[in-house]
């Protein structure tokens, strides 16, 4: 977690601007079934895009983030009075015990020690609640048009490989969700014009940021992907939102 905190504190600003939004379908579904009434820790929550959704449809919601600018970020751009904003971290949340319904950790979980993040949402947690994992994801099995060139290019200047949310995710699954799970998804493509491209592919971790060597090849890769592939001024990348909905209790 420490790690996974100081590589976000230079890219808040491009967290803001580029990352996608959540879907609103996924919203609905959540405040349907009442998911959302009796409190929800946002673990994780960045600049936040997901903490956004879940005011959206009434929640009252404790947003812990470690990263400073991160949090700082979301306090600035996300306000309510349902909103409480935090300095903690998946195995320290600093909230009361037994406390919330509904723990989330959207674009998030990745990067938590699984086993003493599950002793804390256990802790914060009241009896019956639940939680839910979300990532947005690109990886398709079938890429085509802009998100293949997109997927060309981070498989170029990433750090490291990165595979489908569904496959990376899926070995932690069963120690957050001991009785099972279910998986929702939504389809959530996202527009790009040329500025909000390059702070979307700054605001991920493993990609060359400013200042570094890589960044002006990177740079000018984006730009001969976008030219090739642009309907009028945007491209269009095709991100699923994976949704992973259980409690931490087997019920067996």
């Amino acid at each position: 977690m420490p790690d996974a905190t100081a590589r976000f504190t230079t890219r808040a600003g491009a967290y803001m601007s580029g990352r996608p939004s959540y879907p609103v379908a996924l919203g609905e579904r959540l405040h349907e079934r009442g998911l959302l009434s009796g409190g929800v820790a946002d673990i994780g929550a960045g600049t936040g895009l997901f903490t956004q959704l879940l005011l959206d449809f009434g929640a009252v919601v404790d947003a812990v983030e470690p990263n400073d600018a991160m949090r700082t970020a979301l306090a600035q751009h996300v306000t309510s009075p349902r909103l409480r904003v935090h300095a903690g971290t998946s195995q320290a949340t600093r909230l009361p015990a037994a406390s919330v319904g509904l723990v989330t950790a959207a674009q998030a979980a990745h990067w938590f020690d699984p086993l003493p993040t599950v002793q804390e949402f256990q802790r914060i947690l009241a009896p019956g609640g639940s939680v839910l994992l979300v990532w947005n994801d690109w990886r398709s099995s079938v890429q085509s048009g802009f998100t293949a060139a997109y997927g060309e290019m981070v498989s170029c200047f990433g750090e490291q490989p990165h595979e489908q949310v569904s496959r990376r995710a899926g070995a932690e699954l069963s120690l957050y969700f001991p009785g099972g799970h279910e998986v929702l998804t939504f389809p959530n493509p996202l527009a790009l014009d040329r500025e909000r491209l390059q702070a979307l592919a700054e605001s991920v971790s493993y990609l060359p940021q400013p200042g570094t060597p890589a960044h002006p090849l990177m740079t000018q890769t984006l730009d001969q992907a976008f030219e090739t592939h642009r309907q009028a001024e945007a491209v269009t990348l095709d991100y699923v939102t994976y949704a992973y909905l259980g409690q931490l209790e087997n019920p067996s």
